[in-house]
């Protein structure tokens, strides 16, 4: 079996919060958000046996409780991301799965096959509004640029939500996330109709939702690249936009790491 590999961090504390990992980063995405700061895993190609990543976990085996998928988007490489998940159970570790929720079939078939524990899914912008998520995604009017999103808006919003769907119907647990970026996708708005569409698509206000600081600096879009990232304050902000629809709200910030809100507080 062969992957199309891109790196490995042996052991991580920030990719699982409460947990020490090991992260596989898979190259390849169907998107191309302008702001990935992963982008270096889009175009090149790097094919080697699944052996290596699985000497990889062997190898941080004595640290770690569990192996996270990345990328990229794992999932888009169905097969590695099967057989890596495999291999990390076998080993006794738990699997956490990065993903931007639109290979919904990968992720029932490893809910079916209990080798995942914990789904990261992406949502990057209002799940009924796929004008948004065509911006958010880096979609563009001409289908022949090589930096254009491989993926219609319309699915992707349809994908996307059947993966929620799929992971909170089962007993895996769900984190729900979206990068803020300012004057890009993220604004109190933005926010407010993205956790509006999680409740509407759910039915359930104690979906774990977390708001990330994004960090423009190492964006694919170069001009994106001086655009300041939300302070503390301003995300504590976003975050009560998000808690008029969801309850458990999460802020995710370089300055503190993870944080759940108690919003009586505020």
């Amino acid at each position: 079996m062969n992957v199309n590999y891109g790196s490995c961090v042996p052991i991580s504390t920030i990719d699982w919060h409460g947990h020490v990992s090991v992260v596989l980063f898979l190259r390849g995405c169907p998107f191309r958000c302008p702001y990935c700061q992963n982008h270096e895993l889009l175009f090149e190609s790097n094919m080697t046996g699944t052996s290596v990543p699985e000497a990889a976990i062997k190898k941080s085996l004595p640290f770690v409780s569990s192996m996270v998928l990345s990328g990229g988007e794992p999932l888009m490489q169905k097969k590695a991301s099967l057989d890596l998940a495999r291999y990390a159970k076998q080993k006794g570790l738990l699997v956490g799965v990065h993903t931007c929720g639109f290979y919904p079939k990968v992720v029932a078939e490893m809910v079916r096959e209990k080798i995942a524990d914990k789904f990261f899914i992406d949502v990057k912008a209002p799940l009924d509004d796929s004008g948004l998520y065509s911006r958010a995604i880096g979609c563009c009017s001409s289908q022949d640029a090589v930096d254009c999103a491989r993926a219609d808006p319309e699915q992707v919003v349809k994908n996307v939500s059947e993966s929620v769907l799929m992971v909170l119907n089962s007993d895996v647990e769900l984190e729900l996330r979206t990068t803020v970026i300012r004057d890009f996708i993220g604004d109190a708005s933005d926010i407010s109709k993205i956790a509006a569409s999680i409740l509407e698509i759910t039915g359930n206000r104690n979906v774990p939702y977390v708001l990330q600081q994004g960090i423009p600096e190492n964006a694919m879009l170069e001009s994106m690249r001086d655009i300041l990232p939300y302070s503390r304050d301003e995300m504590l902000e976003l975050a009560a936009a998000a808690h008029e629809f969801l309850d458990n709200v999460w802020i995710r910030t370089k300055e503190r790491g993870n944080e759940k809100l108690n919003f009586e507080s505020f």
